[in-house]
């Protein structure tokens, strides 16, 4: 009986999920996108002017808040770096402080290097269905 139950509610969440996914494909597929967004930017352009309401905000947006959090990141790295490398420092020989600064000095490039490898990938992925989608790609 569980197994049953757990299975339909499986299925039952599936199916919401993928009826979710059929709107956009079908808008798209209408090439219908494009004007909801204009109609859904109609009434902030009468209110603030044709200049300031484009339709690339909302992703420039989300570009300035990605390399905002990825500077943080960096400094962020930084910092344990440098606090890694006081503590090495000021150890005085001590094998048990020079091990935990060498993991972290590790950990935090292990860490770094997954944030941008993270980026890398969903900068590629993103522009390339720019690409597919607008005949140009994401801005340098």
């Amino acid at each position: 009986m569980k197994k049953s139950l757990s299975f339909f509610l499986g299925l039952v969440l599936a199916t919401n999920l993928f009826s979710f996914t059929l709107a956009p494909v079908t808008f798209a597929a209408n090439d219908q996108v494009g004007q909801l967004i204009k109609n859904q930017l109609q009434p902030v352009e009468e209110i603030y002017g044709s200049q300031d309401v484009r339709a690339e905000t909302f992703s420039e947006a989300i570009a300035k808040i990605i390399k905002i959090v990825l500077g943080f990141l960096g400094i962020l790295f930084l910092v344990l770096i440098l606090y890694a490398g006081f503590n090495w420092m000021t150890s005085a020989g001590n094998e048990e402080r020079i091990t935990t600064a060498k993991k972290t000095m590790v950990a935090a490039t292990i860490g770094v290097a997954i944030v941008l490898a993270a980026y890398i990938i969903t900068y590629f992925v993103i522009d390339q269905l720019m690409v597919a989608t607008t005949n140009h790609g994401l801005p340098s």
